[in-house]
């Protein structure tokens, strides 16, 4: 079952390796990822950051679309982790029961560049990332900034 999806420009990094997955008791980090699932040496890096007790996976969007809705991940306790908001509503749609978005850091590194405004230091967003958190809050499912567990809670929608 998924627990969480996280928004991460970092993506497996001491907050997500060490924090999160403590906190949600996760065994399975998935990383859905186009650009790092082409790249062997991205992905052992991002292996290698996480603790021994969780497995990493990296897919591409073909992979985890068919890993997620396979029934024998109902059994496991899953954290996903993507880049972007896009990535984000891709998981969103094509996985069973999503519960919550969790944005960590994201805009940052300015890459597309698309004018971004601040949300606060850690997350900066494009239209293009708003209107796909607003697509994701469409189908339901709680989307929120949090970027540790003991901190407080944004929820989403009040900032769109």
């Amino acid at each position: 079952m998924i627990k969480m999806v996280r928004i991460d420009e970092r993506l497996i990094h001491g907050q997500v390796a060490l924090i999160w997955s403590k906190q949600l008791g996760v065994n399975r980090i998935i990383v859905v990822n186009e650009k790092v699932a082409a790249d062997p040496i991205l992905t052992s890096t991002l292996k290698m950051a996480a603790p021994d007790s969780v497995k990493v996976i990296v897919l591409n969007e073909e992979k985890a679309k068919v890993l997620l809705n396979d029934p024998r991940t109902n059994d496991l306790n899953i954290l996903v982790v993507v880049n972007s908001p896009k990535d984000a509503r891709f998981v969103a749609e094509n996985a069973p029961e999503v519960g919550k978005v969790n944005i960590g850091n994201y805009g940052k590194a300015n890459k597309d560049g698309e004018e971004r405004q601040k949300l606060n230091d850690n997350v900066f967003l494009g239209e293009k990332d708003k209107d796909e958190l607003r697509e994701i809050i469409a189908l339901g499912v709680t989307t929120e900034y949090q970027l540790v567990p003991d901190q407080p809670i944004t929820d989403m929608r009040t900032v769109l």
